[in-house]
């Protein structure tokens, strides 16, 4: 009270410091007070005397006066003084010892409380000593490292504070390993808002435990938003007795999908509607083999987005600052209006649209419909609620539509049937992704393209991310396709090697700082004598991939090294010719 100042007879509300995790580093106690007309205090806090108050002074000096005459008693007797002394003695070594103790299992529970509250691990720490490099910051964390309080800010901040979870899946191989590894890192780097899940399909007994070890030595560490579901395997082919005849392993995308949504953490789906308990979330399923640069929430407006569209008489798609169906210029993602990337493939999904029977609505859409509403690819966004539903009819259709078309796009064909089949349009759009240089529209290549020629592989490979204040980019490098420029510079994430988040791997070797320029308007493959001859524009873009994927995973190798090889040696050598790698 005297701290306070608080008027004396005042009452106290104290909040418990760890009910609020926005205390969490720091133990403070919130108090706050106000006067009370009560017995024991006036308006003024000026204190009166009440009859209670006149019998505990009573109380307390017959009290009093009982030790002195014992003092004065034990002063006559030194043999019972001197036992009466030790006993006390003895008791107070006693209570000394438990005193102890119980601060240490009070440091001990608070210690564990704290991570209970938050499920927040505390980041790497370095010693007082540790020099700080670049990449670091004032408090001595990788400048991509959260503290508690940015991690729990951004928990949410989707539409109205709608909370938002990217998912991707994956299979259990060291291929999708290193994939992963990295996808979360470059969400970590951006700052990515809402919760990320890698759903992990098919993995043995040993790699199971091996992929729970590797998350919670790795990845739990950065985020307490990032997870892990694991869940059966669903990639194999049957006959119509059941009987295995094949492997096609994007049946996992679908099937785990829709088993993280009925029994993933933060999710779960009521019996009685067969609905998401939180169907408001927004889920956005990304693929592994795509880098986040941009984040992603469910607010799109034309200033930052290429949405695409055109006039209802022509059977093509165009850039467009206004949405198709409402005609405007901005978009939130809401229950029955998704959104996603275009995908190039057009209506060549409808050949195959009477897997949803031939009364149903995909077989109704027109041609145009089909490439304006749902040639779409992943990124797909949508609440949970469509998501669902989406996920429950994919998982229907996919293997009818495998079993006609035995090839890679029968899982995206399938999505677009059962967003069709539901009668759930997608607003397109051409500025969530980038991918294929030798596209002319359907991808956020036109920010790429108004980079300087001169430096584009010096901003892609150093400076990216660091300010972004008057650069707009695409939300995600979807590295699929095989990119070269001149003699040498070359990437292929088939080529990486598995193992190169370790710490003896050495990094990947950086290509010429002029590739892009217009210097080389070509590509020599990998072990070929033949000549890939390009325009500028797309050596520009080639090099803007090459730049970009070589950057990043040099960065996030030193990250790993930089968090996890204390006294280990470590190999920072650039001498990863990804060119020349064997196939």
């Amino acid at each position: 009270s005297a701290k306070c100042n608080i008027a004396r007879g005042t009452y106290l509300y104290c909040l418990d410091p760890w009910s609020d995790p926005c205390t969490l580093r720091y133990r403070v106690v919130s108090c706050r007070h106000r006067i009370m007309n009560n017995p024991y205090s006036t308006r003024r806090g000026v204190g009166r005397t009440s009859n209670a108050t006149k019998f505990l002074l009573v109380l307390a000096s017959i009290i009093g006066i009982w030790l002195v005459a014992i003092s004065s008693y034990l002063r006559k007797n030194p043999e019972i003084e001197s036992k009466f002394t030790s006993d006390i003695l003895k008791e107070e070594h006693i209570i000394a010892n438990k005193l102890s103790k119980g601060k240490l299992r009070a440091k001990e529970f608070l210690h564990h409380k704290k991570d209970d509250i938050s499920n927040i691990k505390l980041l790497h720490k370095k010693d007082d000593n540790h020099k700080k490099d670049e990449s670091s910051n004032n408090n001595g964390r990788h400048k991509w490292e959260l503290s508690a309080s940015e991690d729990l800010a951004l928990r949410t901040t989707g539409p109205d504070d709608t909370p938002i979870h990217i998912v991707f899946s994956t299979d259990c191989s060291p291929y999708q390993h290193w994939q992963s590894y990295a996808l979360f890192l470059s969400a970590l780097k951006i700052r990515q808002p809402g919760r990320i899940t890698r759903i992990a399909s098919g993995c043995t007994e040993e790699e199971e435990l091996s992929i729970r070890k590797w998350h919670d030595d790795h990845i739990a560490i950065l985020s307490s938003r990032f997870g892990l579901h694991l869940t059966p395997h669903f990639s194999s082919v049957k006959d119509e007795s059941g009987k295995k005849v094949g492997d096609y392993e994007f049946f996992n995308k679908p099937f785990g999908l829709l088993h993280w949504m009925e029994h993933g953490e933060h999710m779960g789906v009521d019996p009685d509607t067969n609905q998401p308990f939180r169907h408001d979330t927004i889920i956005i399923l990304l693929d592994p083999d795509q880098m986040l640069m941009r984040p992603i929430t469910g607010t799109f407006q034309s200033s930052d987005t290429v949405f695409r569209g055109g006039p209802k008489d022509k059977g093509f798609n165009i850039d467009t600052e206004r949405t198709y169906k409402d005609n405007e210029s901005s978009f939130v993602v809401r229950h029955g209006r998704p959104l996603s990337q275009e995908f190039g493939f057009g209506n060549s999904w409808q050949q195959f649209a009477e897997v949803a029977g031939k009364e149903s609505p995909a077989t109704k859409v027109t041609p145009t419909e089909a490439r304006r509403s749902y040639a779409v690819g992943p990124p797909y966004i949508a609440t949970a609620l469509d998501m669902h539903a989406i996920a429950q009819k994919w998982v229907e259709f996919v293997p009818l539509v495998h079993s006609l078309f035995p090839e890679l796009m029968a899982e995206m064909y399938a999505f677009s049937i059962a967003s069709a089949h539901l009668e759930l349009p997608h607003q397109l759009v051409g500025s969530l992704m980038i991918s294929d240089t030798n596209t002319d529209g359907g991808e956020g290549w036109k920010w790429i393209d108004a980079l300087p020629a001169d430096n584009i592989c010096d901003f892609a490979l150093n400076k990216m991310g660091d300010d972004m204040s008057h650069t707009t980019l695409p939300s995600v490098l979807h590295f699929c396709q095989r990119y070269g420029v001149g003699d040498k510079a070359f990437f292929a994430k088939k080529k990486l090697p598995t193992n190169f988040f370790s710490c003896e791997s050495p990094l990947i070797e950086e290509p010429s700082m002029d590739i892009g320029s217009g210097k080389y308007l070509y590509r020599k493959p990998p072990f070929l004598d033949t000549i890939v001859k390009y325009s500028a524009t797309q050596e520009k873009r080639e090099a803007f991939a090459i730049c970009s994927m070589t950057g990043f995973l040099n960065q996030a190798a030193l990250f790993f090294k930089r968090k996890h090889c204390d006294g280990i040696k470590i190999n920072v050598r650039k001498e990863i010719s990804m060119h020349d790698l064997p196939e």
